[in-house]
C-alpha cells in the first residue's frame, strides 16, 4: 500500500428522515462504519459532496455541519433529523467542521461540494487529524473500524416533489418508475448507482439508466422491491436518494 489512501462512504439517510427539513443541531446521520488499515492514520482531506433540495430550480444545501469520528457506536449520537443526544460521548476521536467557507463558489447545478482544502476557506477545519480505531475492531483482517457522524449547523432540506405518477405501481413488479414531471428534469435529483427510496422507507431499487428529463422513467436494475402486496409504495409516493450526502477522505498511513 502506498502511503496515502482514500476512502469514499456513501451516507445513507432514510427517505422518511429527509421528508422534513432538518434544523441546526440536528443529527444528520448516526455512526456510520468506515474501515481504515490497522493502527493510527491521519486524516489530511475531506471532502463532502451534497445534493439538492428536490425542488424545480434545484437548490442547494450548501449548509455547515460538523463531521464527528468515534472509534465505537456504542453511544448513539440520537434520531436522526432531532436534536443530538445532551450525553457523554467518551470515545469520540476528533473532529471537523464544515463551514460555508468550504463550499466552491461555483457550485454544480444540483450537487454541490465542500474540502477542507477549499482556497476559499479562512477556518481552520480540524486538518491533519490523527484517528486510531480499536484493535481487532475491523471487518477484515488488517483492517480497523472508526465511526463518522454529521450534525447539522445549518438547515439542510433534501424534502422533494418528485413523486410517482404510475397507477399500476403497486400491482406489478416494475422495473422502470415514470415520475409526474412537476416543472423539473429529475436528471437534476438522480443518477446511475442511487438507491432510491420511497418516503415510507420502501426499498425501491438501483437507478440502471433515466430515459428522459421531467418524467424518465427511471429504470432500475431489478424490479421494485415487495410491490403488489398492498402495503409497499404507491402511486404519488415521493421518491428520494438513499445516499445525498458522500464523504470522501484522504488518509496518510
Amino acid at each position: 500500500m502506498g502511503k496515502y489512501f482514500s476512502v469514499t462512504k456513501k451516507v445513507p439517510i432514510a427517505a422518511s428522515k429527509q421528508h422534513a427539513a432538518f434544523g441546526v443541531g440536528d443529527v444528520v446521520c448516526d455512526w456510520q462504519p468506515i474501515q481504515i488499515p490497522k493502527g493510527s492514520a491521519c486524516l489530511r482531506s475531506l471532502t463532502m459532496l451534497v445534493r439538492p433540495k428536490g425542488d424545480a430550480l434545484p437548490t442547494d444545501n450548501n449548509f455547515a455541519c460538523d463531521i464527528v469520528f468515534s472509534k465505537t457506536n456504542t453511544q448513539s449520537l440520537g434520531t436522526v433529523n432531532s436534536a443530538v443526544d445532551h450525553v457523554p460521548f467518551p470515545d469520540i476521536i476528533g473532529l471537523i467542521e464544515i463551514t460555508t467557507g468550504h463550499y466552491g463558489i461555483n457550485v454544480f447545478n444540483s450537487t454541490v461540494i465542500a474540502t477542507t482544502n477549499n482556497n476559499g476557506d479562512t477556518e481552520n477545519a480540524g486538518i491533519p487529524l490523527v484517528l486510531t480505531g480499536n484493535p481487532t475492531s475491523g471487518d477484515n483482517v488488517g483492517y480497523d473500524t472508526i465511526y463518522v457522524g454529521i450534525v447539522a449547523n445549518g438547515e439542510f432540506d433534501f424534502t422533494s416533489i418528485n413523486v410517482i405518477n404510475d397507477a399500476d405501481i403497486n400491482s406489478t413488479t416494475p422495473t422502470a418508475i415514470v415520475m409526474a414531471g412537476t416543472s423539473m428534469d429529475v436528471r437534476e435529483h438522480f443518477a446511475v448507482g442511487d438507491v432510491l427510496h420511497a418516503q415510507d422507507d420502501i426499498l425501491l431499487g438501483t437507478v440502471a439508466s433515466i430515459d428522459a428529463a421531467a418524467t424518465g422513467p427511471i429504470n432500475l436494475t431489478s424490479a421494485t422491491s415487495g410491490a403488489g402486496d398492498g402495503t409497499t409504495v404507491a402511486n404519488g409516493d415521493t421518491i428520494y436518494n438513499l445516499h445525498p450526502i458522500t464523504l470522501v477522505l484522504g488518509f496518510e498511513k
